[in-house]
C-alpha cells in the first residue's frame, strides 16, 4: 500500500515540474527560435535583443513561479493539511518534525509518515478482512450446526430469497431455480396442513407491520419427511412505517422438540415414579430452593405444594435438628457431594418421626451441580429397633454362651489358632487352651478332615466363607455335632489376615432333629396307614401333602397335584356349596363337615375339614357305599314295611319273664293281629305270643337267645279278635360294627292255612311212602335186568363182530393175490366198521358203567396222571412233534378212575384234533377264580370249532368234524361231562375256528385242585 501511494504521488509531481518548466522555457524558447520561425516564410528576421531575451527569461521565471505555485505548490499545501488531518500527524505545536519551510520537504516527510500510517491501516485492514471471513465462516458452520437458515422476502415482487442452509432445511437442492418456494405461496405450501392456519394467521400479523415473526410449525420436506421449525423475523418499514422488506432467521428444531417431548415424558414417569415409592423424594436447585414433593409427602405432611415448596418445608424439622440439618446441607451444597442427615420430621397428625434425609447432586456436562435430588426415608421403626438391639446385645451374649456358641480365629501367614474360652470348654479342654490348627482339625472325624482342610484353604488363599456341619470328637473321646462357620478378614489394602468363625455344639439339635425325623416319619406312615384319605392344603388352595389312600380314591398322583390349585384340578366343584363352606369354614377358623357327589369318579365323599394358621388340614371318606346301604336300609325299611310276613325288632337284653322289649313292628303286623304299633312297643316279646304257645317252645326260644344263637320254630299265638293264628318263626340275633350283638329280629309268616293241609299230607304221605319202596324195589329189579341185557347185547354184538372181523382178515391172508384193489378197499372198510362198532359197544358200556359206578373221594395227582397218558400218547404216535407242559402240582379229590378217563378223553381229543400242525402245544393247568374255585383246563393249538355249535359238544354221538378228517366215536366228551357232573362239578370249551381249544372243568363239592 506504501509503495503504491509514492509511485501515484511521484507520477503527478513530475508532471507538474515539466509544465512549470515549460512554462518558464516558453519566452526563452520563443526570442531565440522566433528568428527561424520565420525563414520558411521567406522573411528574414532581425537578431533578437540581448534585452529582450533577458526580458523573457524573466517573464518566464515569473510565469513558472506563478504556475508552480498554482501547479504544485497549492496543491501540495492542500495534500500536505489532508495528509496531516488524515494520519493525525500535527503535532501539539503545530509543526511537524523536518518541516523547514519547504512544501516538499514537509510533503516528503508527510508522505513518509502516512505511509507508515497507510502500511499500518493496511494491516489492520487485512486483519479486519480475515476476521470477517472467520466470523463468516462460524456463522455459517454455527448456523449449519445448529441448523439455522437465513431468508429476505420482498413484498412488492412477492418474491423469496433463501440462504443454502434454508434449502437444506427443506430438502431442498440449494439456489434450485425450479424450487417451488420462490414466492409466499411456494413457501406456504411447505407447512404441513394442520399447522397453515396458524402460520397464516401469525404472517398475516407480521405483513402488517404488528410485530417481531415468531413461531415454531412443522414443514413437509420434498423427501415427505416432517420437521419442526422455528422461525424468526423482522420488517423493514418505508417512511410511512409500511414493511417492504422481510429478513428472518428458520431453525429445525426436530431434534430439541423430540427432546422436549422426552423430557416431558420422562419427567411425568419421573413423577409417577416417584409417586409410586414408598420415600419421599424431592427436588431442589443448586440453592437449596425445594422445587418438587411427591405425594408421599402431601401425604404424610398434609401440606399443600405452594406451603411446602422454597424452604416451607423446613417447618416440620425439629427444632432440635434445624441447625444440624442446615450446617449439613451447606456443607454439601459446598462440596457438590452426597450428604445424608437424621433427624425428626413433624407427620400431619403432630407426632415426630425419624427420618434419614439423603440429597445426591445431579450435575451438568462439567458435573457442576445445577439440582438436587432428595429422599427422606421413615426409619423410625429402624431407630425402635436398634435401640431394641442394642439393650438385647448383653442378653445375645449371654445367649452365646448358654447356646454353647464358640469363636476361634487363625492369624495369617503364621497360621496361629486361638479359641475362645467357650470353644475350650466345647473340646471338653479347659479355658485357655491353645492348639495348634494340625490339633484343631484332628478333632474333626478322619473321613471328613480332608473337606475340612479344603475348605480353610480356599477362605485363606481366596476369602471363600464357608460353613458346614460335622461329627467331632472331643478330648475325652465324647461324640459330638458342631455348627461350623469362618470368613476371611482383610486389611486395607485387600490382603487376607486373618480367618475368623465361630463353633456351635449343636448335640442336641441334631438329637431333636432325629427324634423330630423319627416323628415325622411315625406320623407319616401313621397318615399313610389310616384308611381315610387325608391331604393338607395351604392358604392359596394348593396340595402340599396327600397320603396314599388319598391318591387312590381321587386316582390322581402325587406328582400331578402337589402344588396344584385344588379348584383347578377338581373344577367341577368349584362354584358348588363345597367351596362355599369350605371357604366359610377357613374364613372363620371353624371345623365343618361336607358332604358332597363328585360326579368325574360316580362316588360320594364326606369332607372333614379342619383350618389351621398354615392352611387347612382335610380328611375325607369314600361314602358312595354307605349312602347305598343307606338308600338299602330305606328301601329295606319301606319294603320291610309292606311284605306280608310279620317282622318284629327287639332289644337284646333277654329280660325276666316277658322276654326283651319290641322296638319294631311292619304293617303286616298290625294287619294280621289286629294289634296297633302303639300296643305293641315296649311290650316283652313272650307277651305277645301269649299263652297258647306249647311251653316246650317258649323254653327252646329262651335258651337260643341266651346263647345269642338263630331259633326257628313254628308258635301258635291269638289275634285281638281271639282267632287262633299259627306262625313260622325265623328268629336271628343282629351284632353292630363291634360284634356285640344289639338285636333280634323275628320273621313271622302265617302258616295257617299249610298247618291245615300238613294234616292231609301226612295222611297222604303214608299212602306215598308204602308205594315209593314198593317202586323202589320194582327199579332195581329193572336196572339189574338192564344190566344184564347191556352185557348180553355186548357178548351178542361182539361175537358176530369179531366172526365178520376175523375172516375179513383170513380172506385178505389167503386169497390176497386174488382179490382186486376194489375187493381190498371194501374188505378195509368192513373191518373199519367192524372196529368203530365195537369202538362203540365199548364207550356205551363204559358210559353206562360209570352211570352206576359208586364214587370213591380220594386226593389225585392230575400232574402225574396226564404224565402217563402223555407217554402212552407218544409210544402210540412215535412220528409226532408235540410239545406238552403240565403244570406241577394239580391235586383235586374225587374219583382215580373217572378222573382218569376224563384226562385220558380230553388230552387224546387235543393229541388227536392238533395232529395237522407242524409243532403241536397242549398245556394242562389250573387258573383260580373270584369265588376261590379252582378251574382245571386243557389247552391245544389244533383245528378249533365254531362255537356257535358249542351246546353239541357234550352230546351223546354228536361230533363236529367229519369222521374223514378225524376218527372218533362221539362218546369221549359225553363221558367227560358224565363224570364231571358227578363230581358235582362243570365243565364247559372255548375256541375259534383254526386257533385251538380250551376245555375248562372243576370237580364241584368233592373238592377243588390246589397249587
Amino acid at each position: 500500500m506504501k509503495l503504491l501511494s509514492q509511485r501515484i504521488f511521484s507520477t503527478g509531481l513530475r508532471t507538474r515540474l515539466v509544465l512549470v518548466a515549460l512554462v518558464g522555457l516558453l519566452p526563452l524558447f520563443v526570442a531565440v527560435f522566433y528568428p527561424a520561425l520565420l525563414r520558411p516564410q521567406g522573411r528574414v528576421a532581425e537578431p533578437v535583443p540581448a534585452g529582450l531575451i533577458f526580458a523573457m527569461a524573466v517573464l518566464g521565471m515569473v510565469l513558472a513561479g506563478w504556475v508552480g505555485d498554482r501547479l504544485v505548490l497549492a496543491p501540495l499545501r492542500r495534500l500536505l493539511l489532508q495528509a496531516r488531518s488524515t494520519g493525525g500527524v500535527q503535532p501539539p505545536g503545530g509543526s511537524i518534525p523536518g518541516d523547514d519551510g519547504c512544501e516538499l520537504v514537509s510533503l516528503t516527510h508527510t508522505f513518509a509518515r502516512f505511509s507508515s500510517l497507510l502500511a499500518a491501516r493496511g494491516q489492520e485492514l487485512d486483519s479486519a478482512e480475515h476476521a470477517l471471513q472467520l466470523a463468516r465462516d462460524r456463522l455459517r458452520t454455527a448456523q449449519r450446526i445448529g441448523k439455522i437458515g437465513n431468508w429476505d422476502f420482498d413484498i412488492a415482487s412477492n418474491r423469496v430469497w433463501w440462504s443454502d442452509e434454508t434449502y437444506d432445511i427443506y430438502g431442498l437442492a440449494r439456489g434450485a431455480q425450479t424450487s417451488p418456494v420462490g414466492d409466499y405461496e411456494g413457501v406456504l405450501s411447505q407447512v404441513f396442513p394442520e399447522d397453515r392456519k396458524s402460520y397464516q394467521a401469525a404472517q398475516t400479523r407480521f405483513f402488517a407491520g404488528k410485530g417481531r415473526l415468531d413461531i415454531e410449525h412443522r414443514i413437509v420436506r420434498t423427501d415427505g419427511e416432517l420437521r419442526w421449525v422455528h422461525g424468526l423475523g423482522e420488517s423493514v418499514l418505508d417512511g410511512e412505517g409500511q414493511p417492504v422488506t422481510l429478513t428472518g432467521t428458520v431453525q429445525d428444531i426436530t431434534e430439541r422438540k423430540l427432546a422436549s417431548d422426552a423430557l416431558q415424558a420422562s419427567e411425568a414417569q419421573f413423577r409417577l415414579l416417584t409417586d409410586a415409592m414408598p420415600q419421599i423424594v424431592c427436588t431442589m436447585r443448586a440453592d437449596g430452593w425445594l422445587t418438587y414433593f411427591n405425594q408421599m409427602w402431601f401425604d404424610y405432611t398434609g401440606l399443600a405444594m405452594d406451603e411446602s415448596l422454597g424452604q416451607g418445608w423446613t417447618q416440620l424439622i425439629h427444632p432440635d435438628d434445624q441447625a444440624r440439618v442446615a450446617q449439613r446441607l451447606t456443607q454439601a451444597a459446598e462440596s457438590g457431594r452426597t450428604c445424608e442427615v437424621e433427624y425428626r420430621l413433624r407427620r400431619a397428625d403432630g407426632a415426630y418421626r425419624w427420618m434419614l434425609g439423603r440429597a445426591h447432586p445431579l450435575g451438568d456436562v462439567s458435573d457442576q451441580p445445577t439440582r438436587w435430588l432428595g429422599t427422606f426415608t421413615d426409619i423410625e421403626d429402624l431407630k425402635v429397633a436398634t435401640a431394641q438391639l442394642e439393650k438385647n446385645m448383653f442378653m445375645n451374649r449371654v445367649a452365646g454362651r448358654m447356646a454353647r456358641l464358640g469363636g476361634w480365629t487363625i492369624d495369617l501367614p503364621q497360621r496361629t489358632l486361638t479359641w475362645s474360652d467357650e470353644n475350650c470348654a466345647i473340646h471338653d479342654q479347659p479355658p485357655g487352651y491353645l492348639p495348634t490348627l494340625d490339633e484343631g482339625i484332628g478333632y474333626f472325624l478322619p473321613e471328613d478332615r480332608a473337606e475340612v482342610i479344603r475348605l480353610v484353604e480356599a477362605c485363606a488363599q481366596h476369602g471363600t466363607p464357608y460353613e458346614f456341619i460335622l461329627p467331632k470328637m472331643t478330648a475325652q473321646g465324647r461324640r459330638i455335632w458342631v455348627r461350623s462357620l469362618g470368613e476371611a478378614v482383610r486389611n486395607a489394602s485387600g490382603t487376607i489376615i486373618r480367618l475368623q468363625g465361630a463353633f456351635q455344639d449343636i448335640t442336641e439339635q441334631k438329637a431333636a432333629e432325629a427324634r423330630t425325623l423319627a416323628l415325622e416319619a411315625r406320623m407319616m406312615t401313621t397318615l399313610e396307614s389310616i384308611t381315610d384319605g387325608f391331604c393338607l392344603i395351604d392358604k392359596n388352595g394348593r396340595f402340599v401333602f396327600l397320603n396314599g389312600h388319598a391318591e387312590r380314591m381321587l386316582k390322581r398322583g402325587k406328582g400331578e397335584l402337589l402344588g396344584e390349585s385344588m379348584w383347578q384340578e377338581f373344577s367341577t366343584i368349584a362354584g358348588t356349596h363345597v367351596e362355599r363352606e369350605y371357604r366359610a369354614a377357613v374364613a372363620e377358623q371353624r371345623s365343618t363337615r361336607i358332604e358332597a357327589y363328585y360326579r368325574p369318579l360316580n362316588t360320594w365323599f364326606v369332607f372333614h375339614v379342619y383350618p389351621t394358621e398354615d392352611g387347612t388340614a382335610v380328611y375325607f371318606q369314600d361314602i358312595t357305599q354307605r349312602r347305598e346301604q343307606q338308600a338299602q336300609l330305606h328301601l329295606l325299611e319301606t319294603a320291610v314295611s309292606r311284605i306280608n310276613d310279620m317282622v318284629i325288632i327287639t332289644d337284646a337284653h333277654t329280660g325276666e319273664g316277658e322276654g326283651p322289649r319290641v322296638v319294631f313292628v311292619n304293617d303286616a303286623f298290625e294287619r294280621q293281629t289286629g294289634y296297633s304299633r302303639q300296643d305293641a312297643l315296649g311290650q316283652g316279646l313272650m307277651q305277645l305270643w301269649g299263652a297258647t304257645t306249647r311251653p316246650a317252645e317258649l323254653d327252646r326260644i329262651r335258651a337260643a337267645m341266651e346263647r345269642s344263637q338263630p331259633v326257628r320254630t313254628e308258635i301258635a299265638i291269638q289275634t285281638r279278635a281271639g282267632q287262633p293264628l299259627w306262625l313260622e318263626l325265623d328268629m336271628t340275633p343282629i351284632a353292630g360294627e363291634s360284634g356285640t350283638f344289639t338285636h333280634w329280629v323275628a320273621v313271622e309268616r302265617d302258616i295257617t292255612e299249610r298247618k291245615q293241609q300238613q294234616q292231609e299230607i301226612l295222611g297222604l304221605n303214608s299212602e306215598l311212602e308204602q308205594r315209593v319202596l314198593l317202586r323202589t324195589g320194582q327199579l332195581a329189579e329193572v336196572n339189574k335186568e338192564l344190566e344184564s341185557f347191556a352185557y348180553s347185547v355186548s357178548h351178542d354184538l361182539r361175537s358176530p363182530l369179531n366172526t365178520v372181523d376175523g375172516f375179513s382178515q383170513l380172506l385178505l391172508k389167503s386169497d390176497a393175490d386174488r382179490i382186486s384193489d376194489k375187493g381190498k378197499h371194501y374188505l378195509d372198510r368192513i373191518r373199519a366198521g367192524v372196529k368203530q362198532m365195537g369202538d362203540l359197544i365199548e364207550g356205551l358200556l363204559t358210559l353206562a358203567h360209570l352211570s352206576r359206578e359208586e364214587i370213591r373221594s380220594e386226593p389225585v395227582d392230575l400232574s402225574a396222571m396226564c404224565r402217563g397218558i402223555e407217554q402212552a400218547q407218544r409210544e402210540r404216535d412215535l412220528q409226532r412233534q408235540v410239545q406238552v407242559h403240565i403244570q406241577d402240582s394239580l391235586l383235586a379229590h374225587g374219583d382215580p378212575r373217572l378222573l382218569s378217563a376224563v384226562m385220558q378223553n380230553l388230552m387224546g381229543n387235543a393229541w388227536k384234533f392238533s395232529a395237522r400242525q407242524p409243532l403241536a402245544r397242549i398245556e394242562i393247568g389250573i387258573q383260580p377264580e373270584a369265588g376261590g374255585e379252582n378251574v382245571f383246563f386243557v389247552r391245544d393249538n389244533g383245528v378249533g370249532f365254531d362255537m356257535a355249535f358249542a351246546h353239541k359238544l357234550f352230546g351223546t354221538f354228536e361230533r363236529l368234524h367229519s369222521p374223514g378228517d378225524f376218527p372218533g366215536t362221539g362218546i369221549g366228551l359225553a363221558t367227560v361231562k358224565r363224570v364231571i357232573e358227578r363230581h358235582g362239578g362243570r365243565v364247559w370249551a372255548e375256541s375259534k375256528p383254526g386257533e385251538g381249544a380250551t376245555f375248562y372243568f372243576t370237580v364241584g363239592s368233592l373238592g377243588a385242585g390246589t397249587k
